[in-house]
């Protein structure tokens, strides 16, 4: 027979601070499904395109960028909230929070830079092909 002690106050208060932090985290994380990244815009090609549909794409783009620029403040905004709430972080944990919210920040900042370039790169192709048509 085995015989357990009871289990003492660091204990207790140990395993309260994990459940409240993970449930700090947990509600951290989901608000920040609260904010919808948005949608790709479809970019034609520059081989086929028509004038009016890379002009419609190029506000479709601005569009996105813009609306990126509204889903990063969201999670910025709700990241700020939720650390607002957990009682007493550590600065380690802190510093977890910021690197993950910076690492949203890169991706959504990068894939902002791939559709201007991808949009970039179509109007190229029609320039290029509005040129030899011409000549």
């Amino acid at each position: 027979m085995l015989l357990r002690s009871a289990p003492t106050k660091v204990d207790l208060m140990t395993k309260l601070t994990t459940i409240a932090f993970s449930s700090a985290w947990f509600l951290a994380t989901s608000l920040a499904f609260a904010c919808d990244y948005p949608n790709r815009p479809h970019i034609p090609d520059g081989t086929t395109a028509e004038k009016d549909q890379l002009l419609a794409a190029k506000s479709d783009v601005q569009h996105y960028v813009a609306a990126v620029d509204e889903y990063l403040t969201c999670v910025e905004n709700e990241e700020k909230a939720a650390a607002a709430e957990l009682d007493n972080p550590s600065s380690e944990d802190l510093q977890r929070r910021d690197e993950l919210l910076n690492k949203k920040f890169d991706a959504a900042n990068e894939e902002k830079a791939l559709v201007g370039e991808q949009f970039n790169q179509q109007i190229r192709i029609y320039n290029k092909r509005l040129k030899e048509s011409r000549q």
